[in-house]
């Protein structure tokens, strides 16, 4: 067991049957609250994330290392019979059972909701599917295609009008907590045991879409989409990018006027603050904003503007951000282990659970703990290795 009894889902066992960023994000999230998740992979190179670039010294996927540490992995063919009937074992031990499959491939391996149901009657299944049961049910779909159903990618625009390609999965990630939150309501709803169960399958496509109440706000309102940029998308100036004198840049998020005045105050120009929400003027404020902000280093307008209620900070990278001290001190930013031991800084996936006394985790290498599963089941490795089914 992963878990510390300090944390609200220890001894909670997950099977996870998923892949790729949705999945391995919810599962990252149910660690961190203190789960035993376990990781249900293809012996013939396991999850995709395994592969994604870029790679630690030590050769593994620094994203798999980022969303996976801390959890177990076994190696089973679920297209073996003999992998079926173990993961059926392993569903009668287990609490919470995460899969990515399209709709109908769980019955198609014979692990539909009545086997699953016999094997558990208490189980909370949580399936995640790109478009869910509707008329899209069996079309494949990645984040892209999802956040442009979705009306999300048509929020952001570039300078020629196009959409802006997304820096973030966003569909992916709000799906991943979409599921961890539909798991921890589905243990809830379980407790006490009625052996009724819990179902739910969290789309990515409905994930997608409730990040976007401020374009269903404009909807709402006007009956139309929002225009881009909107407000807080680039159409107010007091609310942007700038580069400095030095190439780097800062985040000015001066949106109410108590903030803008300041900001107009401390970099010498008031007059400023009386055109914030001129919309005829934006372009021209942005531009004299541009200017002021270019004539000096950033560390210079961070030293006059960032402890000065201004809401202004710096534009960080993931390295620098990685590298807070405070982030550090309240242990949001802890250590994940390297194949080789050696240590790496990553970001705690629940960072709001107090710290737990655990040391730093480690992404398990593919099917590192089948045997040791096996063996808990009963069953003896050697004899189902020779069945095919650990591959």
């Amino acid at each position: 067991m992963t878990g510390s009894p300090s944390l609200p889902l220890d001894r909670v066992r997950v099977l996870d049957l998923t892949r790729l960023l949705p999945g391995a994000y919810a599962t990252s999230l149910l660690v961190g609250l203190g789960a035993d998740v376990l990781k249900v992979e293809d012996p013939r190179g396991g999850d995709g994330l395994r592969v994604m670039p870029p790679y630690t010294t030590t050769g593994e996927s620094g994203v798999f290392v980022a969303l996976c540490r801390g959890k177990r992995s076994v190696g089973l063919d679920l297209k073996n019979p003999e992998g079926v009937a173990v993961l059926v074992a392993l569903v009668a031990r287990s609490d919470v059972l995460i899969d990515s499959f399209r709709p109908g491939v769980l019955d198609r391996l014979g692990l539909g909701a009545e086997v699953l149901a016999e094997a558990n009657p208490d189980l909370v299944h949580v399936s995640m599917t790109a478009y869910g049961d509707g008329d899209r049910a069996t079309l494949p779909g990645h984040d892209l295609n999802v956040e442009g159903y979705a009306g999300l990618l048509g929020l952001s625009r570039g300078a020629d009008g196009s959409a802006a390609m997304p820096a973030v999965p966003f569909a992916d990630m709000a799906t991943g907590l979409q599921a961890a939150l539909a798991a921890v309501s589905g243990l809830r709803v379980t407790q006490p045991r009625t052996g009724d169960g819990f179902r739910v399958d969290v789309t990515m496509l409905d994930s997608a879409l409730s990040l976007t109440s401020l374009g269903q706000g404009s909807v709402i309102a006007t009956g139309e989409g929002p225009p881009t940029p909107d407000m807080l998308s680039g159409g107010l100036a007091c609310y942007g990018i700038y580069r400095c004198a030095d190439g780097l840049e800062i985040a000015c998020g001066a949106l109410e006027p108590q903030f803008f005045g300041r900001v107009a105050e401390l970099v010498g120009d008031p007059g400023l603050a009386m055109v914030q929400y001129d919309v005829a003027g934006q372009d021209a404020l942005r531009g004299r904003l541009t200017t002021v902000f270019g004539s000096r280093p950033r560390q210079e307008w961070l030293g006059l503007l960032e402890a000065d209620q201004t809401c202004v900070t710096p534009v960080r990278t993931s390295a620098e951000a990685l590298a807070d001290p405070d982030l550090r001190r309240r242990g949001v930013v802890t250590d994940a282990a390297l194949s080789d031991g050696s240590l790496v800084p990553a970001a705690r996936p629940a960072a709001w659970v107090p710290s737990a006394a655990l040391g730093p985790q480690s992404a398990p290498a593919l099917g590192a703990d089948t045997d040791a599963v096996l063996a808990d089941l009963g069953l003896d490795p050697d004899a189902v290795r020779s069945t095919g089914a650990l591959g």
